[in-house]
């Protein structure tokens, strides 16, 4: 990882640590943060510079460990930080742009923070890493474990991805061992996919086993009745129709009992994508026109009939063109009596 680019903002010929440090913030965070904090200030006094990979062989962390360090500070309101993990620049504020502490080590903060955000990847882990971190860590080694025993995940790839999410998206370890089970119960091994619902419990702020449970009990629960009402025989759904799903329930804010008309409006159609399709018109229409209730849908239904019908033209009724054949008199030959007169001619003949 590259430098993180430091600096003071303010001039101090000598390491100065504020009491307001000491007294309201050291007690309110892990022990390795502020040590991180107060070794960064001595080394910034000095005027030197400091590389993520020094300050974690320093402490013996991950770097991703100092990286969380410094965005809880920054949530703290004591740093400013600009960018994003690697490319990273922290600034250390003055004491007294802190904001005033309240009781339990709380403050009032006078400075606009950041909300803290991933980078913009997962990184990638290579073997030697991965190895490293399982032999120096006993929850690591048990949530490659689990994953093994759950899912089989015992490639480097698998464990690249596995080991992301607790060192990337900083799930913790028994939240993470949730959602492998959850996935081998279901029967769900895409790991794009697991990741993907790593990354929106990471969103929606899961952080508990219990806001897991709670999580997959509702909105999962929704998940698999509309799969239901689509004739899916499946519990969880595909990529594409969670896309769909999700840009139906949570950005257009769209009524199960809406979803479920739709799903019955597209019955006939048997490839899940066209239906998809069928059915994303169909809930996009009643958006873009404020349906919120069956009823107003089943109202435009009728409107739309009733007009229909209005416009519908009276059927023409076609009259037969003229032509100049039409005052022709057709002739009425007696064919039989010519063939018995042919008969009776040739008859004679051989008689003569």
């Amino acid at each position: 990882m590259s430098a993180i680019r430091m600096k003071l903002g303010y001039e101090s010929p000598t390491m100065a640590l504020s009491c307001l440090f000491i007294d309201h913030y050291m007690n309110a965070c892990p022990p390795v943060y502020a040590l991180i904090y107060i070794y960064s200030l001595r080394r910034l006094s000095e005027g030197e510079v400091l590389t993520m990979k020094e300050t974690a062989e320093h402490f013996k962390v991950w770097e991703t460990e100092v990286c969380a360090a410094w965005r809880h500070w920054e949530d703290a309101g004591i740093v400013l930080i600009e960018g994003t993990a690697p490319d990273m620049a922290v600034t250390f504020l003055p004491p007294e742009q802190w904001g005033k502490p309240e009781q339990g080590g709380k403050k009032e903060k006078t400075v606009k923070t950041v909300k803290p955000v991933l980078s913009p990847e997962r990184p990638n882990y290579n073997a030697k890493e991965l190895e490293l971190y399982k032999d120096n860590s006993t929850e690591v080694e048990r949530l490659f474990k689990h994953a093994e025993k759950t899912l089989g995940l015992v490639k480097y790839t698998d464990l690249n991805m596995v080991f992301g999410l607790y060192d990337w998206l900083r799930l913790p370890i028994d939240v993470i061992e949730y959602l492998l089970t959850y996935c081998a119960d279901k029967n769900i091994r895409n790991l794009n996919y697991i990741e993907s619902c790593a990354l929106d419990w990471y969103d929606n702020g899961i952080r508990t086993v219990s806001e897991a449970e709670e999580y997959t009990q509702t909105f999962f629960g929704e998940y698999r009745d509309i799969l239901q009402a689509m004739g899916q025989r499946i519990d969880y759904p595909t990529p594409i129709i969670k896309k769909h799903i999700d840009k139906w329930r949570k950005e257009w804010n769209i009524p199960l009992n809406l979803i479920f008309e739709a799903c019955e409006r597209s019955e006939g159609i048997s490839m899940v994508k066209s239906r998809l399709k069928h059915m994303n018109t169909t809930i996009e229409a009643w958006h873009k026109a404020g349906f919120t209730k069956i009823d107003e849908v089943r109202a435009a239904d009728e409107a739309f009939a009733k007009a229909k019908d209005t416009l519908k033209a009276p059927a023409r009724v076609v009259k037969p063109r003229a032509s100049r054949f039409a005052n022709f008199t057709q002739r009425k030959n007696d064919y039989a009596h010519f063939e018995q007169l042919q008969r009776d001619y040739i008859i004679k003949e051989l008689q003569g």
